[in-house]
């Protein structure tokens, strides 16, 4: 079977645990989970649900009335095929693809340019706080695993449920965004530093 896209195996995950899903409760899930960290647009969902039941890991069944919606689901070859990419290899390094450090990497910390590299950082800054407060405040929703509750209240189950949107936190979807929070809280000092002290302080040949 030819190699699968990264967002294939998105599709095949989220059917895997999610069980039987239109494609639009696929977009909802992806927008409320892990549409924070992967970029995955609405129409690449139809396009990889179509390319996934033409190989059979996916089958679609369509109401025959009303809003004729399409119902997905795995097949066995789509559950062993998501089986042998989990305990896979990673087959390529991360990429981060920020525009902003994109736009630094052209800039020029000369005497015209420095307040244009400090504009810079102030929007990505800003930009990385906000982001870094959206995490806090899904991690704020979410109830805290088995055994770690204070004493004397409910000890809630590993996989609940966060109030409001149904997004599931297994330990494996804590530790994502675990990796979150850490990124954003990295970026925003990264870019602090810039604004406070200026580009050229963050060679790391200087600090060798």
């Amino acid at each position: 079977m030819p190699t699968l896209s990264a967002s294939a195996y998105v599709v095949l995950g989220l059917l895997d645990r999610e069980g039987p899903t239109t494609p639009y409760g696929l977009d909802r899930e992806i927008q409320q989970s892990i549409g924070h960290f992967w970029a995955f647009p609405r129409s690449q969902i139809y396009a990889e649900a179509a390319r996934l039941v033409r190989r059979g890991l996916v089958v679609e069944e369509r109401e025959s009335t009303g809003r004729r919606r399409r119902t997905l689901s795995l097949t066995q070859a789509g559950r062993d095929a998501l089986a042998a990419w989990l305990t896979g290899p990673a087959g390529h390094g991360t990429d981060i693809r920020d525009e902003g450090l994109l736009r630094l990497y052209f800039q020029r910390d000369e005497v015209s340019g420095a307040e244009q590299v400090r504009r810079l950082a102030v929007r990505q800054r800003d930009a990385h706080r906000r982001k870094l407060a959206e995490y806090e405040t899904i991690l704020a929703s979410v109830p805290a695993p088995e055994g770690s509750a204070p004493e004397g209240s409910v000890p809630e189950g590993p996989a609940q449920d966060a109030p409001g949107d149904g997004t599931r936190f297994e330990p494996s979807q804590a530790a994502a965004l675990a990796f979150g929070l850490r990124f954003e809280e990295l970026a925003v000092a990264f870019w602090t530093e810039i604004i406070e002290s200026g580009v050229s302080t963050m060679d790391p040949r200087l600090r060798a």
